[in-house]
Order: structure tokens, then sequence, then C-alpha cells
């Protein structure tokens, strides 16, 4: 027997014994730390070992407007709620006094009691839109750190690109997003938080649908193209949803240029009925910085097809079909090729499937590091 083989004969054998050793006296066993992606459900689940008390200061919020960016804080919120954070919501507009156990407060600039909250919380969120000089004012006396969520390029250039007092993170809801708006302060990127899981059972219903679906009709996600495009494919059924805010292009039934194959819906607040009962999205919007409805349609089985918006190609990640906006046959070129084809469909959807895993992976890891930053 050579001399190796018993050297490593006796290491197995002392291992053995003592082994029961690290039970008895805890003694540490070192592991190779796993990669972050290897570890989210663990991070998914985990509890704060340092509770925040935390405002979130919005233009609005659930149930009164249920849009993208107020449905993104709420899972934000949520999330930190589930981790042991205490989580208060201050709304610019709002008709109710709680939502899902969150208090909420109408925003005043006169109220000592919301001009207090906001100054004395561990954390502030904020995430507001419109005239927001006003708002960010009543947070400039702050000593603790405060998020900046930005979802629209330019709207924030006075404060991202300027020396602040106060401990401040600039949030991006995308890459593209953070590209556009150069800062200097401390930042990081959480794409919108999609739960996914719902969506999911829909895939049973969609393989087949040839229906074509707009999640938005306003002006600027596409409302006119929407009805330009069913204009061309009569033969097509098409729906509609309203838009929660701005301006919806053209949505009365009744109007003179209203397509007789369009069936308009007003917004919702449970989107899947409306998925469930189509097979293909369109999104002919002039700019996103992120795409929340492709997140849905894709994990329902709905091939996307998007404009050339830069936030879309990010989200979609080449998994859907991406025209031209203003190229109406090129939209109408794709829906046909999608109900004609059964294979080039399959492949979209499936391709959706792994777009759509890719994007859960970034969801939980880029939330965890929110989370993470929040409660140092």
């Amino acid at each position: 027997m050579s001399r190796d083989l018993v050297i490593l004969i006796g290491m197995g054998i002392l291992c053995i014994i003592l082994s029961p050793l690290y039970k008895e006296y805890n003694l540490p066993i070192l592991h190779k730390r796993p990669k972050f992606s290897q570890a989210t459900k663990t991070y998914e689940h985990s509890k704060t070992i340092a509770p925040k008390q935390i405002v979130l200061l919005v233009s609005d919020f659930l149930p009164d407007t249920f849009a993208g960016s107020e449905v993104s804080a709420y899972e934000t919120i949520k999330y930190l709620r589930d981790r042991g954070n205490s989580v208060t919501v201050i709304s610019e507009r709002t008709t109710v006094k709680s939502y899902d156990d969150f208090p909420i407060y109408k925003y005043s600039k006169t109220d000592k009691y919301i001009k207090s909250t906001i100054q004395h919380a561990d954390i502030v969120l904020f995430q507001v839109f419109g005239h927001s000089h006003e708002k960010f004012d009543c947070i400039k006396e702050r000593t603790k750190p405060t998020f900046l969520f930005i979802h629209i390029n330019n709207q924030y250039q006075w404060i991202i690109q300027t020396k602040i007092s106060f401990p401040l993170t600039i949030v991006f809801n995308s890459e593209y997003t953070k590209a556009t708006n150069p800062t200097s302060h401390s930042n990081l990127t959480m794409i919108p938080y999609v739960n996914t899981e719902v969506f999911k059972p829909l895939r049973a219903y969609t393989g087949q649908i040839a229906t074509v679906g707009l999640m938005n009709c306003n002006k600027r996600k596409g409302g006119k193209i929407f009805r330009e495009i069913a204009a061309k494919l009569p033969n097509v059924r098409f729906i509609g949803v309203k838009g929660a805010y701005g301006n919806n292009d053209d949505t009365d039934s009744s109007s003179k240029t209203a397509s007789t194959n369009i069936t308009y819906y007003d917004p919702q607040k449970d989107v899947r009925p409306i998925y469930k009962n189509i097979g293909i999205l369109i999104m002919p919007s002039i700019e996103e910085t992120w795409g929340r409805t492709a997140v849905e349609a894709m994990a329902a089985g709905i091939p996307v097809i998007h404009s050339e918006a830069e936030g879309l190609v990010e989200c979609v990640g080449g998994a859907g079909i991406q025209c031209n906006r203003d190229d109406i046959d090129a939209w109408c070129a794709a829906i046909q090729r999608i109900i004609g084809d059964r294979a080039y469909r399959e492949r979209l959807r499936q391709n959706g499937f792994m777009r759509v895993e890719q994007i859960e992976s970034l969801q939980r890891e880029q939330r965890f590091a929110l989370a993470e930053t929040i409660e140092r």
C-alpha cells in the first residue's frame, strides 16, 4: 500500500471520529459561498435584523389608481413589510385610509403630522410625479436616507444632477433609464416587480387565440396605431383596455373612427381575464422605460409585438417581435404570421417563457439589493 494512500485513509478515519464534535460544540464548517442566484429563495423569505420605519410618498396609490408605477410601488413596500419593516403611505390623491393594511394619509404641506412623519421616518421612498418640487421641499430638512424612484426620463434632472445635503439614493427602473439619466448620487437598478406566477396558469388558454390586445389606449401607448391596425385587419378581433390616467386615444365605441372589430374595456384592477382572452399583445408605444405588460403577457404565453422604444427592447430582450412604430403594414404582417403559423407562435411563446425566467431572477436579486441597502 502506498504511503499517500495510507495518509488519505488516516485522514478519512480522523474526519469520522471528529465529525460529532462539530455538532456538539457548534464548530463552524466552512462552505463555499453560493452565488446570488443560488440563494434567492433564502433571500426572498428572509427577515431583516434592522427593521425600519418607512414612508412611501407618492402621487397616487392603490386602490384609486391601478397603473404600472402604483402597482410597482405597492409590490415594493409589500416586500419590505414582509421582511419586518413598517410602512406608511402618504399620497397626494387618495380616497381611502388604508389598503392591504397599509395606512394611507393624504398629503398636505400644511399638515404638521404629515410633515413630522416625513421628517422623522428612517427611510422615505419618493415617487411623486407632476409638480414634484413642492413635495421634494418637504424632505429637504431630513438627515436620514431618501430613495428617489425614476420611472420617467428627464423628470428629476434638477435633483439627480445636483448636489443634495441629505443622503439620497436613485433607484432606476431599467438599465435604459439609468443610462439616460446620469447621476453622481448613489444609485441602483430595480426593475418593476411582476408576480409572474399568477399569469402562468393562463398559458393553457392563450396558445391558439387570434385576438389582439393593447393594455393601455393612452395616446403615447399607441391607441391611434391600434385603431389603424384594426382597420387593416377587419377579420381579426381586437381588445383595448383604457389607461388609468392620461388621454385615452378615441376609445368611444360610438365614435365615427371606431372600428367594429375593437372592444374597449375600462381600466382593470385584475388584468388576467383580459389576458385569458387575447393571443397577441401589441405595444406601439412612443417611449417606455420598461414594459410591465410585456412581462405579464410573456408569463401568460402571449407573444409580444413591440415598438423600438428602448425600454421595451430591454424588457422583451429579443423574445418578441419588434416593429417600427409608424409602419402599420409591419404590425399587420407580424400579427398575421403569428395567427397563421402555429410553429412560429409556439417558438415565440417558448422564447417568452425563457425571458420571464431571466426577469424573475433579476427581480429577486434587485429587490433584495434594495432591501439590503435600506436596512443597513
